[in-house]
């Protein structure tokens, strides 16, 4: 992966990510997990996603931890499988989803458990004329078919520039 992070929490263990993965009953991608051995969240020198000319760049604002996020409140949804269960609890995303990174206005950056490809979420497209199934199909957009891909194609604002 051609990307570094800054501001990341504290080093994990495999042993947390297995603890993560018992708790969705998902298997992280090999990718997803050496990402996160070596950054525990925090935010990419390259945060910029590029998708087509008719579709505004996507900036990345933070990944989320697994574990050790430095706020006292054991709920904080900096922490992705907090954010995943209050997010489902709330009806705000699909349970086949899983946020791992956020953009500046609260929208995520999602691993699908269905076939492992990256997607964006929208969470303020809810139409109350349509269905919950009908709003979380709205909702998202498809980016990349793997973690590494889309990784490995994050930009920096400058490369984001020059398109």
């Amino acid at each position: 992966m051609n990307n570094n992070f800054n501001n990341c929490e504290k080093n994990i263990s495999l042993f947390e990510i297995e603890q993560l993965e018992n708790n969705f009953k998902y298997k992280f991608t090999n990718d997803f997990i050496e990402h996160y051995l070596q950054f525990n969240g925090g935010i990419p020198l390259k945060s910029w996603y590029y998708i087509n000319d008719d579709i505004e760049p996507l900036e990345i604002a933070k990944f989320k931890s697994i574990k050790h996020y430095n706020l006292i409140l054991d709920s904080s949804t900096s922490l992705i499988d907090n954010c995943y269960y209050y997010m489902i609890e709330k009806k705000v995303i699909p349970q086949n989803i899983i946020p791992f990174a956020i953009d500046w206005g609260g929208n995520f950056f999602c691993i699908n458990q269905d076939d492992n490809s990256v997607l964006f979420y929208a969470v303020d497209l809810f139409n109350d004329e349509l269905t919950l199934e009908e709003n979380y199909k709205n909702a998202q957009l498809y980016l990349a078919p793997s973690f590494d891909i889309f990784i490995n194609n994050l930009m920096s604002e400058d490369e984001i520039d020059a398109l």
